[in-house]
């Protein structure tokens, strides 16, 4: 089983854990390159690989979903790029690393009294290395 907190902020702020099935990891090469006039490929790597976890995180409540919203929104105090906690397969452990977050997205589902919804549904949220 999955430890609840498997992406934590430099701060402590524990992420929702993504779905089983979730949390895909991918390493990214950035290449400047491309094809001379003969056809063969020309390039150079650009730096260090970088680490992007996807993640779908279920149903949420919306005091969750707005939680993991404020962790990005500068606007409210948050930050776009945040250290986090997050397990990289090039260690097979945990480190710290600098990450920015990508498209966060929700449904909102069962709509209360009062208008708002009761859930957020099919959370999903993406962090990449900087």
């Amino acid at each position: 089983m999955m430890s609840k907190q498997w992406i934590t902020t430099e701060g402590g702020i524990i992420l929702p854990p993504p779905e089983l099935g979730s949390g895909k990891i991918s390493i990214s090469t950035i290449v400047d390159g491309g094809r001379n006039t003969q056809g063969v490929f020309v390039g150079a790597v650009i730096g260090d690989d970088k680490l992007k976890i996807e993640m779908n995180m279920g149903d949420l409540s919306p005091e969750e979903f707005r939680n993991l919203l404020m962790i990005f929104d500068r606007k409210q105090g948050g930050k776009f790029v945040n250290t986090f906690r997050v397990y990289d397969p090039r260690i097979n452990g945990f480190r710290n690393i600098d990450m920015y977050v990508g498209d966060r997205s929700g449904t909102p589902y069962l709509v209360g009294s009062n208008g708002l919804p009761l859930y957020i549904k099919d959370v999903q949220a993406n962090l990449i290395e900087v």
